[in-house]
């Protein structure tokens, strides 16, 4: 009979407590912080089954460079606490940062040079803000390590690109903002019943993140809601689950343990997810289209139809309403512009020119 968690064993630690913990040959071990066959342990679980494989040669690395300052900071506290969502994120930029400048010696990083990073990621000024931030990070570490001089700290001396939703030139920054029109030629592509349509309703519909689409169990949908826990931000959603998403899910095809599962009956990684998508896109000769916009769609529909921001905020778990802004696109209110003018000249404003 085939265990329900595979590569999980038991064992009793020094007080007696029984743990769990994640051993798969190649892979990090993870010890469950969550009660065993909890929904939190599910997720936990899912999140080792994505982990991507340490690479061959993984272990030579240069004392003091910036692939051996990373390394120290995957073995830190700080990272460690960090939730496996969270973990994934942070591995893919500093990752993607080390595949360049691995071998090179931190102490070779001084303000001029990250400044000439961020002025090349002027496009990305997301991503530039997020790597700066674990830049930062990483001089704790190769100050507290004596890699580094204790008075080193260049990052603060830089500045990120502005982030904003366009850039300069009015072209729009970041993952695009489906209209409705794209979302009705999506699903006119892609019918009920299949996997790409399941996806596109649980990221439109359901308005929460990859991350979590990726890892959402069945027992986190229970009399007709969606309750989740928020993989990035710990926020806690209690979401209606809509006609549109209810169809998606009663036409399928779900897991057995997850909603969503690969080929090989596991999660998607953050790269298959994305790639899985927008591959759906593609298809639908919506080759700018991609995952992440449909929650920017599902925010843009949420302002759009007259809620509020603290409303569109109950659905997306956004901590900030400048946050929950920069999905919905803050293109003006003209309702409450009119009201406000009407107040302030006791006249009602005309829609039409007479």
């Amino acid at each position: 009979m085939k265990r329900r968690f595979q590569y999980v064993s038991s064992f009793n630690d020094r007080h007696g407590k029984r743990r769990y913990q994640f051993r798969r040959k190649g892979y990090p071990r993870h010890y469950f912080k969550s009660p065993y066959g909890t929904k939190a342990f599910e997720k936990e679980y899912a999140a080792c089954l994505a982990a991507e494989k340490p690479s061959i040669g993984a272990g030579r690395i240069r004392p003091g460079s910036v692939s051996d300052v990373i390394i120290r900071y995957y073995a830190d506290t700080k990272f460690q606490d960090l939730k496996p969502a969270t973990q994934a994120v942070y591995r893919g930029v500093l990752e993607r940062f080390r595949k360049t400048f691995g071998d090179d010696l931190i102490r070779q990083f001084d303000a001029k040079r990250i400044q000439r990073v961020m002025n090349n990621m002027r496009e990305k000024p997301y991503a530039a803000i997020r790597l700066r931030k674990l830049l930062a990070r990483l001089f704790v570490i190769a100050r507290r390590e004596r890699l580094v001089a204790m008075s080193f700290d260049p990052v603060k001396d830089t500045d990120p690109p502005k982030a904003g939703d366009f850039a300069a030139d009015g072209k729009e920054r970041g993952y695009h903002r489906w209209t409705d029109a794209e979302l009705e030629q999506f699903e006119a592509k892609h019918p009920l019943g299949t996997k790409p349509r399941l996806a596109f309703a649980l990221l439109l519909y359901g308005a929460q993140r990859s991350g979590d689409v990726r890892f959402l169990t069945h027992s986190a949908l229970a009399d007709g809601r969606i309750r989740l826990r928020q993989s990035k931000t710990s926020n806690s959603v209690d979401v209606p689950i809509v006609a549109p998403l209810r169809e998606a899910l009663d036409a399928g095809p779900a897991g057995d343990l997850l909603v969503l599962e690969n080929n090989r009956g596991a999660a998607f990684t953050a790269k298959g997810f994305y790639n899985m998508v927008k591959r759906a896109c593609i298809a639908a000769d919506l080759p700018h289209c991609s995952a992440h916009g449909l929650r920017k769609a599902a925010a843009r529909r949420l302002r759009e139809a007259g809620c509020s921001d603290e409303e569109g905020m109950a659905i997306t778990g956004h901590k900030t309403v400048r946050e929950f802004l920069r999905y919905a696109g803050n293109t003006g209110d003209s309702a409450r512009a009119d009201s406000a003018m009407e107040k302030a000249y006791g006249l009602k404003v005309s829609n039409h020119d007479e």
